[in-house]
Formats: C-alpha cells, sequence, structure tokens
C-alpha cells in the first residue's frame, strides 16, 4: 500500500470518528495540541492548520448537503 493511499485511509476514518463523536473546541485545545505535537513530533503550527483545513471541509460538507 503506497502512502497515498495510507493518507486517504487516514482521513476517512478520522471523518468518521469525527462525525461520530464531534470535535471539542475548548480553552484547553492549545494544550491538546501541543500535547499531540510531542507525542507525534509533527509541529504545532502544522497542527493548527491542519486543524484549520480540516473543519472548514467538515464545515462545508455539512452545509452542502
Amino acid at each position: 500500500m503506497d502512502e497515498k493511499r495510507k493518507g486517504e485511509i487516514a482521513m476517512a476514518l478520522l471523518k468518521c470518528r469525527i462525525h461520530r463523536e464531534g470535535i471539542r473546541l475548548t480553552p484547553d485545545f492549545k494544550r491538546d495540541l501541543g500535547n499531540v505535537a510531542k507525542e507525534t513530533g509533527i509541529s504545532q503550527n502544522e497542527l493548527k492548520e491542519f486543524a484549520k483545513l480540516f473543519i472548514k471541509e467538515l464545515i462545508e460538507e455539512a452545509f452542502s448537503k
């Protein structure tokens, strides 16, 4: 399985989980991103950018139906 397909599967699983559980934008969100950054080695700035794009995509999907 190539890296592109792995990414597609990961995105589909993440979307499925978010649709089921929702997303919480609490005051702890930045701290949580910091913890995830430490655990994964992904920079906090990249995680923030990903979250912005991902949430925007979810909102667009929700309102397009």
